[in-house]
């Protein structure tokens, strides 16, 4: 890891400074909370980052940017902000690996783990403070100032609890803190802000010692995984039997009457399930075992990919009889955006079983984000509206 400077306390300490200006404006909570902590965690930590790094690591800057300034042109909804932290972690995390650690690739076989960077070490990590200073002096100062910074953490638990406790205590301390004009949640604000933005810091600096695990595949027979997918495609075969009978003359002579509504609305996310649990069986059977060596087993896995591109489809048609007759909505929005994200990773899949795929980790990382960012841009009221109008 890097020596520890000056630099490693100042710029964190700008940082929550900044935070706290900004937590004060009256200004979109999204920004106060998600795109100016996490712009400084980035930026701060570019500054510092001195060793040599991996230039291609920046093209994730172009997503984490475009997530972190999405609420600014178009209102993204709740569910979508909330979303955005975890993707923002997981982006970050694997900016920073790829940008200091060369030991590390974006591969299926390669773990990291998220939590050598954000919530490990908080506070241990402030021992290295003292690595910045030289000068016993200075290290009064700072213990001074450590001392007093715990010092306001519990005063500000002790008031929170005796003034719930007693109402004439609790009007005294407000008539104090308007006297002074103290606002102690900016200064809370402040202390857990620089430790949390110090902290991380750290951590990535020590991203370059960091050990990346490599996963092993499984020992599953053949003849389990051959049984179990024959299953599944027999499962499918009679599905999709069933299907063609039932939007045809019914051949199977099967005494249900559908209407195109009740088509359109019956067991859609049923199957947008199932074609997941699909997904997840065809990754694990590639990227966990070493079955796909095996000759029947290549052909039953493009058996059960062909099934759920079949049934993506059949899915994709459903959502598109409803939204002829109702229009769009964000869910639908994000339904079609889903389907077509299936089927793209799908064909991925294909080419790594059928004649193997360099950098496929690469390609997924890829395609999920640019599809994420997407939703996040045209799956919105604003956008729906529009694109409602034109069809």
């Amino acid at each position: 890891m890097s020596k520890i400077n000056k630099n490693n306390i100042i710029i964190p300490l700008i940082c929550a400074l900044l935070i706290v200006i900004v937590n004060n404006l009256k200004i979109d909570f999204y920004i106060k909370i998600i795109t100016v902590p996490f712009s400084l965690i980035l930026i701060s930590n570019l500054f510092l980052i001195k060793n040599d790094v991996n230039k291609k690591a920046y093209y994730l800057v172009i997503p984490i940017s475009l997530i972190l300034v999405s609420n600014l042109f178009i209102k993204i909804d709740e569910a979508n902000k909330i979303l955005n932290v975890f993707v923002l972690i997981f982006l970050l995390s694997e900016f920073f690996y790829l940008l200091i650690n060369k030991k590390y690739s974006i591969s299926f076989h390669k773990k990291i783990s998220i939590l050598e960077i954000f919530p490990k070490r908080i506070f241990s990590n402030l021992k290295y403070i003292k690595q910045s200073i030289k000068k016993e002096n200075n290290q009064k100062i700072v213990n001074i100032i450590t001392g007093i910074l715990l010092g306001i953490v519990i005063a500000r638990i002790l008031l929170f609890l005796l003034t719930n406790a007693d109402m004439y205590f609790k009007i005294f301390t407000e008539k104090i803190t308007n006297l002074f004009n103290f606002n102690i949640s900016n200064i809370i604000l402040f202390l857990v802000s620089f430790i949390l933005i110090f902290s991380i810091s750290i951590n990535v600096l020590k991203l370059n010692e960091a050990k990346v695990k490599e996963t092993k595949n499984k020992n599953i027979d053949d003849i389990i995984i051959i049984i179990v997918l024959a299953v599944m495609n027999f499962v499918f075969l009679l599905f999709i039997i069933s299907e063609i009978s039932k939007l045809t003359n019914n051949f199977l002579h099967i005494p249900k009457l559908y209407t195109y509504a009740e088509y359109a609305r019956e067991g859609f996310f049923q199957l947008l399930f199932v074609t997941i649990i699909n997904y997840i069986v065809s990754f694990f059977i590639i990227y966990n075992t070493k079955s796909t060596n095996n000759k029947i087993v290549k052909n039953l896995l493009l058996g059960l990919i062909i099934f759920s591109i079949v049934l993506i489809f059949n899915s994709y048609y459903r959502m598109y009889l409803y939204i002829d007759r109702f229009g769009f909505t964000v869910l639908r929005m994000q339904v079609i955006l889903f389907l077509l994200m299936e089927i793209i990773l799908f064909c991925l899949i294909i080419k790594k079983i059928i004649s193997k795929l360099n950098k496929d980790a690469l390609y997924f990382l890829i395609v999920t984000t640019v599809f994420y960012i997407i939703n996040l841009y045209v799956c919105n009221d604003i956008v729906i509206k529009l694109i409602n109008k034109i069809i």
